[in-house]
Formats: structure tokens, C-alpha cells, sequence
């Protein structure tokens, strides 16, 4: 080896010391000779190279270093490839592996600035956005565990929504074939991307077009993946999309909704459905809006019929259906006046005077609980009202060994109703009864649309702020119809009612 040979590997030997050192200042001196070093020509042997690459690698990765010795370390290993491609003297494994060692070292600085950028990412260039997606689906399939960064996921969230159409066909293309690899990607995309879209301009129309092309995607990809875990969260988290306000995306963003429910989150996807409903009801909001998640409700409740009180349709209360249903029809079209029909079952219910009937507005007592105020406040109405029947009935079952009920409902009506075995004049009575409860007493006034009011003398008893009031103090009496239902001990109503109480309580502790 020359004197000259001999001298340029010394002095590489001391950049790559220099680069290896905890010293700022020593880093900086080394990268910087090691680029003048390059840009003349000149390259260390072999095993020099690999040091020299691999401490470059070490001072771009290092978070605290100046962005002048990041370029300067990022110039270097540019300038190393460029020297290598066009040195085709160079031993082919030599050239391979160090070719190899900068290709990874530049991937991972990418891949760090990605992680840096996160959510700005879309405002890239086209060329570096579709980088960003390569990079990503590359890391993802490396090491699945990179799921848990969110900085990752936040970023590929943000490509979705690039305004380039090769960028979301990327995009799309990667949710198509890494769920296969890792598959609670597309799910912790799915929370990310709905986040986001919530701070869209609901008046952009290219990436409004854009999201629902998205969406329709995610959809196709995400029911295949049903019985994966994580995938009845999904359907809480597209809900976040409604804070934008435009109408088509909500439209859209409630379809999809309706397409993920499970028997996991059709309780929570109603509870927020109706929240939300609450909420258009006070603000200024578009009727149109409305409609939507009034359509939305009846479709999970469609989905899902014998969720909210899935006792209801057994055998024994078959008795019952009919009345509940006819409730059920007017609760589920005027979802918007849920609180005032509320109160408004809980003051007509002294008025009931068939067991049938009295099932029927206990229900929707129920159903109409929305927030854990008004859970608490039915069961302590309820407990109270029907406490005589409910004490009654657990005796019973003490001497009868909670033998189940089989009774004849023709003892416990009106005795102005129809003679005994006439079912479809039974029918009538109760459905005449109803109709007094709730266009007497309650002043429910049918509007031109189809759907329901309460007539303005009755809002009174549904102001929202009375509720506390109402349910602590317990003004609910019993008058003698229904002191006379209470006093039947029927036991069929009283296990109905037991069964309303407890769904109340599970409700109160979801």
C-alpha cells in the first residue's frame, strides 16, 4: 500500500472516529471532511466503507444534531452512491452491500421524516407524497408492530386525503393488501383518517368527493374483517366524521355507520345517534340533518329489532306485543321529541288502565332514557309506582318456587272491554285506550309529514330541566286506574316491569 493510501485511510479512520464520538462538534468536523473527502474521488477500502456508511447512518438518525449536519451526512451518502453506480470496477459484493446499507439508511430517514410531518404530509409534492406511501406500506411489512406508532398511522391517514388521484389509488391499493400482514391497520386507519376528516372545509368539494370514494372503500375492506378485533370500535369511530358539516359526507358517513353494526356497539352507535339527534334538536341545524339520523336510528333499530329490549318479543308477553309495537311505531319517527315523550309516559301512565297498555308506556319509558339522569329517575318512578305489584309478585315466586306465569289476560282488563275470546275486540279496546293516553292526556298532535308534536300545553312537562326535579321528588301518584292495574298483581305485568328495571340499571353501567 502507497505512502498516499496509506494516508487516506488514517485519515478516514479518524472521520469515522470522529462521527462515533458523543462530541456534537466532532460529529459535525467528521461528516463535513468525510463530504469533501467523497466529492474528490476518493473512497476508503472496503471495510472502511461499511464503517464510514454506518456512521453516517448513525448521525442522520440522531434527533438532537443540527439539520446542517443531517444534510451534510444526507449529501455524503448521496454522493457515495453516485461514486459507487458509476465504479463498475468495483467488487460486485462489496458494491452490493454498501449499496444495500444506503439505500436503508436513506429509507429510514424518510421514513422519519414522514413520522415527523405526520398529518401535513398531503401538502406534499405528488412524487414525495407517493414516496411516503411506499415507505409506509414498506415499514408496515417489515415489522407489523409499527401499527402502534401513531405518527405512522396518523400520516398514511393524512395521504388518504391527498387531492391526487394517484396518491389515493396508492392508497387504496396498500388498504387492500396489508390488513393480510397486519390487521388492525386498516381500523387504526380507519380512527385516524375519520378524525381528520372532521377538520376538512365542509365546502370543499374535491376532497369531500374525495372522502366518500374513501369511505365506500373502507367499507368494502373493513365487512370482510368482521370477526376481527377492533372491528365493532370502527363504527364509533367513523361516527366522528359527522362534526363535518357538510350533508352529503353525513349522509354518507351515516350509511356507512348502519353497515358496521355488531351486537358489540349497536347499543353505543344508538346511544350517540340519539345524543346527536338531541343536540340538531337545539342548534341550527339543517331539517335535512335530522331526517338523517332519524333514518339512521330506524335502520339500526331495523338491523337490530329486539336490541334496545330484547325480552319484549318472548312468548310469554306475546299478550303485550301489539301495544308496545304501537308505541315502538311512534317513538322510533319522532326520535326528536324523545325527551318530552319521556315525560309525558311517566305522567299519562297513572291513566293506564289494562295491564297491555301499561306494559306498552312502561317500555317507552324506557326506551326514551337517553342520558343516566333519566335511567335513575325511570327506575325510581317505576320501583315506586309498581312497588305493591313487584313485592306481590315475589311472594309468588316464593310459593310457587318461581314457577313461570300462565294467565288468562282477559281477567285483568277494563270490564267495559270486550266479552272474554273475542281477541280482535280486545284489540280495539286496548288500541282505544292508547289513543286517549297519548292524544288526551299526553296531547301528541299528528303533523302534515306524518310524524308527531306535543301540543303546546303539554310541553310543559317535558322541559329537560324538570327532569331532576320530577324524579327525585317522585310527583307521580297513583290514581285509581292505575291503582286498580297495580292491584291486580298481575303477574305477568309485574315480571315485564322487572324486566324493564333491569335492562334500566344495565343500561345505567354500560
Amino acid at each position: 500500500m502507497d505512502i498516499e493510501n496509506i494516508g487516506l485511510c488514517g485519515e478516514f479512520q479518524r472521520i469515522i472516529a470522529d462521527m462515533e464520538s458523543d462530541n456534537m462538534v466532532s460529529n459535525a468536523a467528521g461528516v463535513n471532511r468525510a463530504l469533501v473527502l467523497i466529492a474528490g474521488g476518493n473512497l476508503p477500502n472496503p471495510v472502511l466503507l461499511l464503517l464510514l456508511v454506518t456512521g453516517l447512518a448513525s448521525n442522520l438518525s440522531k434527533s438532537h444534531h443540527d439539520i446542517d449536519i443531517k444534510i451534510a451526512a444526507h449529501s455524503t451518502l448521496v454522493a457515495i452512491r453516485a461514486f459507487i453506480i458509476r465504479n463498475m470496477c468495483m467488487d460486485p459484493s462489496v458494491r452490493n452491500n454498501t449499496l444495500h446499507a444506503i439505500q436503508s439508511c436513506l429509507m429510514n430517514e424518510e421514513f422519519r421524516r414522514v413520522q415527523r410531518h405526520g398529518g401535513s404530509v398531503r401538502l406534499w409534492e405528488e412524487d414525495r407524497q407517493l414516496s411516503a406511501v411506499r415507505i409506509i406500506c414498506m415499514f408496515f411489512r417489515r415489522s407489523p408492530m409499527n401499527i402502534i406508532d401513531a405518527r405512522c398511522v396518523i400520516a398514511f391517514a393524512s395521504l388518504m386525503l391527498s387531492t391526487y388521484d394517484t396518491v389515493m389509488h396508492a392508497c387504496i391499493v396498500a388498504l387492500l393488501s396489508l390488513p393480510s400482514i397486519v390487521p388492525s391497520f386498516v381500523f387504526a386507519v380507519a380512527k385516524s383518517y375519520c378524525n381528520q376528516v372532521m377538520g376538512l372545509p365542509p365546502q370543499s368539494f374535491r376532497q369531500i368527493s374525495n372522502v366518500l370514494v374513501m369511505f365506500e372503500r373502507l367499507k368494502h375492506i373493513s365487512l370482510p374483517m368482521v370477526d376481527q378485533p377492533g372491528f365493532s370500535d370502527m363504527a364509533m369511530d367513523v361516527l366522528q366524521a359527522l362534526e363535518n358539516k357538510n350533508l352529503v359526507l353525513r349522509r354518507k358517513v351515516l350509511n356507512l355507520v348502519v353497515s358496521l353494526l355488531t351486537p358489540l356497539n349497536i347499543d353505543n352507535v344508538l346511544l350517540i345517534l340519539r345524543n346527536k339527534l338531541e343536540m340538531a334538536a337545539s342548534a341550527d341545524t339543517p331539517f335535512e340533518y335530522y331526517q338523517m339520523l332519524e333514518r339512521a336510528i330506524r335502520d339500526c333499530h331495523f338491523a337490530y329489532p329486539d336490541r334496545i329490549m330484547p325480552f319484549i318479543r318472548d312468548p310469554k308477553y306475546i299478550a303485550f306485543v301489539d301495544c308496545i309495537d304501537y308505541i315502538k311505531d311512534i317513538v322510533d319517527k319522532n326520535l326528536m321529541i324523545c325527551a318530552q315523550l319521556l315525560k309525558g309516559f311517566l305522567m299519562v301512565l297513572r291513566h293506564v288502565r289494562s295491564s297491555p297498555v301499561c306494559s306498552a308506556i312502561v317500555w317507552g319509558i324506557s326506551v326514551c332514557c337517553v342520558h343516566e339522569l333519566e335511567d335513575q329517575g325511570a327506575i325510581v318512578a317505576i320501583t315506586s309506582l309498581f312497588k305493591d305489584l313487584l313485592d306481590q309478585r315475589k311472594i309468588e315466586k316464593l310459593i310457587n318456587d318461581g314457577a313461570e306465569v300462565q294467565h288468562d289476560y282477559t281477567l285483568h282488563n277494563n270490564p267495559n272491554s270486550a266479552k272474554e275470546g273475542d281477541a280482535h275486540g280486545m284489540h280495539e279496546e286496548h288500541k282505544m285506550e292508547m289513543e286517549e293516553l297519548l292524544f288526551v292526556h299526553l296531547g301528541l298532535a299528528q303533523q302534515v309529514n306524518g310524524g308527531y308534536a306535543i301540543a303546546s300545553s303539554s310541553k310543559s312537562i317535558a322541559d329537560h330541566d324538570e327532569f331532576e326535579s320530577l324524579f327525585m321528588a317522585l310527583e307521580l301518584e297513583r290514581t285509581d286506574n292505575l291503582a286498580r292495574v297495580v292491584g291486580s298483581g298481575d303477574p305477568l305485568l309485574a315480571d315485564f316491569v322487572l324486566d324493564v328495571l333491569s335492562r334500566l340499571m344495565e343500561m345505567g353501567t354500560e
